[in-house]
Order: C-alpha cells, then sequence, then structure tokens
C-alpha cells in the first residue's frame, strides 16, 4: 500500500486530506460446552441464528440508501488512491463470491475485514464506501459459508487489539 502511495504521490500534486476516526465495538463471549448433545443443539441453533441475520441482512440491503462506489475520479493523489482501493474491495468481494468457506474461513474474512476498516477509512475519502464494500465482502463470505457462525464481537475486538499492539511494538524498534 505504501508503494502505490508513494507512486501516485509522485505523479499527482497533495490536495486536502480527511482523516476519520471510529470507536471499536463491544460484545460478550459465550462459556464453553462440554455436553456433546448440547453442543449439536448449539451449534444448529447458531446456524439459524446466522441464517436468520444473513435474511435480515438482505432485507435491511433492499431498503439501504445505495451508496455510490465509483466517482468521478479527480486528479488528486487522494481521490487516485480512494478509487484504487474501492476496486481492491470490490475485487475482494468478487473473489469471496466465487469461494466457499467452512466456518474458520468465513470468521477470518470477519477478522480481516473489521481489521481493515480503519486504515482504509484513513485514506479513503468516504468512509460510508469503505463500511458498505466491507460489509459486502461479509455477506458474500456469509453466504458461501457451509457453516456461517459469526466471531463473537469481544473475540473480534481481541484479537485485533492484540495485532494492533504487535504492529505498534514492531513499529517501535524499527
Amino acid at each position: 500500500m505504501k508503494t502505490m502511495e508513494l507512486e501516485v504521490q509522485q505523479v499527482l500534486i497533495r490536495g486536502s486530506t480527511q482523516k476519520h476516526r471510529r470507536s471499536d465495538s463491544t460484545g460478550s463471549t459465550n462459556s464453553s460446552r462440554s455436553n456433546q448433545m448440547r453442543d449439536d443443539r448449539s451449534s444448529r441453533l447458531s446456524t439459524q441464528r446466522a441464517r436468520n441475520r444473513l435474511l435480515e441482512s438482505h432485507v435491511a440491503k433492499l431498503f439501504k440508501q445505495k451508496v455510490e462506489i465509483f466517482t468521478k475520479l479527480e486528479y488528486t493523489q487522494e481521490s487516485v488512491m480512494s478509487t484504487i482501493v474501492k476496486m481492491c474491495l470490490k475485487s475482494f468481494q468478487e473473489y469471496v463470491r466465487l469461494e466457499t468457506f467452512g466456518r474458520t474461513g468465513f470468521q477470518q474474512i470477519q477478522l480481516d475485514t473489521q481489521f481493515l476498516r480503519d486504515p482504509l477509512k484513513e485514506i479513503v475519502e468516504d468512509e460510508a464506501v469503505v463500511d458498505f464494500l466491507l460489509d459486502e465482502v461479509c455477506v458474500a463470505a456469509a453466504e458461501r459459508c457451509l457453516d456461517p457462525i459469526p466471531l463473537e464481537p469481544a473475540i473480534m475486538d481481541k484479537l485485533i487489539h492484540a495485532k494492533i499492539s504487535k504492529n505498534l511494538e514492531q513499529t517501535a524498534k524499527s
């Protein structure tokens, strides 16, 4: 990403930049269960809940305001970088749409998209487009998943914060 940004900087004049910040989410974790029958029942209920959420998201998508993804390209660094990121996210969505995922693959896609939200909002001028495209990637992964049980928000936040801390430590050492 940095290499691409440097190349764009060499070609285009720098304009104003907009930086966006977003607070993180919270949630709760489920306790582990030892009984096999309870696990099977729980798994079926979780799968049913995930499918219900998927159906709800499809209905909500019908009524969601249309987001314009590819706007007119201006000859500025910010506009070019925004367009490149949007094209990459749209390609990512198409890739996910053509794959089949297990539960862990789906959860990894969830984790990756959540991790990318804040850094991409620093680059893209319209944060609603970033949210929309990353949500679409998650929806596509859920549709293509054999067992779409999402990660608990608290677990996802913990994993993301651990990775961010690790990246900050590595940056400080450099």
